[in-house]
């Protein structure tokens, strides 16, 4: 008699447990809007009738759909075979009328046979397990279109278009099944436009994934490359060091760090400190260097070129002159190669290559993307070649920035990392998020692994380390420091200047020498008041140097 009262109550128990879980879709509206490159955002508002209290709900969605959640809920994403469920719990329930969105794409709904576009829209999934009472449709197509859709059901088949009313209106399809649907029905829409209407790739495994593969194949050939002719074998060590690297000038600090541009104007300045010349600045904004005294074999052989080059024509030489330009320009070209026979292996490959194969993966990804944001006419190959284009420039871009961290130039830094989040914006926008992310990455990777040029030889690697050390230093010198070295050597700040102004280091080391007092400057003249502390002198110098780079680049 007991054991029948406990089965009693358990059937009890289950019953109560299923009325309670009795759930109805008394009204559901999906809302589709077609891309011209056969994507589709598709929101469904549903509107729930639950009887009694039910802590779990599941809502199917379509298969292949991409981004799926619940607004304004946080969904839990499980599958059904095939088909993704978001499931909502909650533990105190859900009861009464609850309506909800959910929210999905869908892509390369689009294929082509015999120059004919097909469209294959999915509706409703036939996962759903309530009954739909009232449910209704729209499609929103990218352009007007002559041919008519054409539904089927799980239920019903083709039958379902005698059950409902369609509208089509310039492009908009609108459609009602008052009738309503039974659980675990479907609804697809089929729809033939002429050829050209979609303006991508029109199947999943096509276009889209090739484009996807090549541009994996692309990054892992690149990071390959780097393995085999880049990767240096040591490692390098950047330890502090007061002193600049061993047998370096300012100017070739930029192209030892980062591969930068050799600053020109800052060997100018360090000849200067040595007394092979003088700087003057007349009332007119005019700079003239004035030769002190013939360098000879004590210094590099390069040097000694450039600085007979530059007095070439006399004693003296305007900072405006054609001379001066083609000297600079001589310097850029020298200086590069002087250290690329020290400093690499003759076996190292060209960084270049690394750098162009990653920025024509970046290319790829952003006209991917794109292509789903572009308009189905003639202009459209335009545009694909202009996308394409910039995806590649916002990829060196972004390759740049390692450069310009290392050489301190903040402004273009910050466009470099403006530059990565656009090429990501564009693959959100265009539903290639992971393969622009990937493209990104890669540029950032490339930028880091490339911003010390190729492979090193021993020496290489010591000097460069020496490189980091010193700019280590400058940018954590102290104003005790510099003070006790100023106290060493009246012409210390002059002598350093030209090194930490090579990096972009030349301000924040000014301003760290505080208000100590110089004593005059050996090689530097001009009409007005001489400078009394470093960042006065700095503002000064600033200037100069100001008109000695425009001379350089007009």
């Amino acid at each position: 008699m007991k054991r029948l009262l406990i089965v009693i109550l358990c059937v009890a128990a289950l019953c109560t447990t299923a009325h309670a879980a009795s759930v109805t879709v008394t009204s559901m509206k999906t809302d589709c809007t077609v891309s011209s490159g056969g994507e589709c955002q598709v929101t469904q508002t549903f509107t729930l009738e639950i009887t009694g209290i039910e802590t779990e709900l599941q809502f199917p969605v379509s298969e292949g759909a991409k981004n799926a959640s619940v607004a304004g809920y946080s969904a839990r994403r499980q599958s059904d075979g095939a088909y993704p469920v978001l499931v909502l719990q909650n533990p105190a329930g859900f009861s009464g009328t609850r309506t909800f969105t959910v929210l999905y794409s869908l892509r390369d709904l689009a294929t082509e046979e015999n120059r004919l576009q097909t469209l294959h829209l999915p509706l409703l999934c036939p996962k759903w397990s309530y009954a739909i009472a009232s449910y209704q449709f729209t499609v929103t197509m990218p352009a007007p279109f002559e041919g008519r859709p054409r539904f089927s059901s799980g239920y019903y088949g083709d039958v379902i278009e005698d059950l409902m009313d369609v509208e089509l209106t310039n492009g908009l399809i609108r459609g009602q099944i008052s009738g309503g649907l039974r659980d675990h029905d479907s609804l697809d829409m089929t729809l033939e436009v002429g050829t050209g209407y979609f303006s991508r790739a029109y199947a999943a495994w096509s276009f889209s994934w090739f484009t996807a593969a090549l541009i994996v194949a692309l990054c892992l050939l690149a990071l390959i490359y780097w393995a085999m002719k880049l990767k240096s074998p040591d490692g390098l060590r950047a330890r502090a060091r007061v002193l600049p690297p061993d047998t370096a000038l300012p100017s070739d600090l930029p192209y030892l760090l980062a591969c930068g541009t050799p600053q020109f104007n800052m060997l100018v300045l360090h000849w200067a400190s040595l007394g092979y010349l003088t700087i003057r600045v007349g009332s007119n904004g005019r700079v003239t260097m004035r030769r002190r005294v013939v360098m000879g074999n004590e210094r590099r052989s390069t040097e000694r070129k450039l600085f007979d080059m530059l007095f070439s024509r006399g004693e003296a030489i305007e900072g405006a002159s054609l001379l001066y330009k083609q000297t600079a320009q001589t310097a850029q070209r020298l200086i590069p190669r002087y250290w690329n026979r020290r400093i690499y292996e003759p076996a190292s490959g060209n960084v270049r290559i690394m750098q162009a194969l990653c920025c024509l993966a970046s290319a790829l990804a952003a006209a991917e993307a794109a292509g789903a944001l572009m308009p189905a006419n003639a202009v459209r190959i335009v545009l694909y070649v202009l996308v394409f284009a910039a995806g590649a420039a916002l990829s060196a871009a972004v390759q740049y920035a390692a450069r310009a961290w290392y050489l301190n130039r903040r402004a273009l830094f910050a466009a470099c990392c403006m530059a990565g989040l656009a090429l990501l914006i564009l693959g959100s926008a265009g539903g290639s998020s992971l393969l622009t992310f990937l493209a990104a990455s890669m540029s950032v990777l490339t930028g880091c692994l490339t911003v010390h040029g190729g492979r090193r030889t021993p020496f290489g690697t010591q000097i460069v380390s020496q490189a980091l050390g010193f700019r280590r230093f400058l940018m954590r010198v102290s104003e005790n420091h510099l003070a006790g070295m100023q106290r060493r050597n009246g012409q210390y700040f002059y002598e350093l200047l030209p090194y930490a102004e090579s990096i972009g280091l030349g301000e924040s080391v000014s301003k760290a020498f505080g208000d100590t007092e110089l004593e005059p400057c050996g090689w530097y003249r001009e009409e007005a008041d001489p400078p009394r502390t470093a960042a006065e002198f700095h503002a000064h110098i600033r200037e100069t140097l100001a008109l000695l780079d425009l001379a350089i680049r007009r």
